[in-house]
């Protein structure tokens, strides 16, 4: 065997590199790991957190009956309920992407009006 006992005791596997420490360090082994500054009050922008949650929970729906609806329709042979439960998850998914698209048109106009003068010009960043 290759780390089994020599003729006196030692294992092959268990000599020392003379690179290796007397004694492990764990923290030699990389860097500090820095610590995050805490968040100024405010930060979190809380109707922004509230609909990305509201349109999770509307995309989870949706999906789920977008994916029971037909095997309903087809595995089980209830096709109206089947037909029902597709048709509430298209509408559930076509009213989560007017929402975030409704959210992002909202973003870009605030942004563009932010970045224009007091005047009406457009600011200018190189000075």
């Amino acid at each position: 065997m290759l780390d089994g006992p020599d003729e006196d005791g030692e294992g092959v596997l268990s000599e020392k590199s003379p690179y290796e420490p007397d004694e492990f360090d764990p923290s030699s082994l990389g860097p500090d790991v820095p610590e995050a500054p805490d968040p100024p009050e405010g930060a979190a922008n809380t109707e922004v957190t509230a609909l990305f949650w509201k349109l999770v929970v509307v995309f989870n729906i949706a999906l789920l009956a977008l994916s029971v609806g037909p095997m309903l329709a087809y595995f089980e042979g209830q096709v109206d309920l089947g037909i029902r439960v597709t048709v509430v998850g298209a509408i559930m998914a076509a009213y989560g992407l007017f929402r975030y698209r409704q959210f992002v048109t909202e973003r870009d106009s605030d942004e563009e009006s932010d970045a224009t003068d007091a005047d009406g010009d457009p600011a200018d960043h190189n000075g």
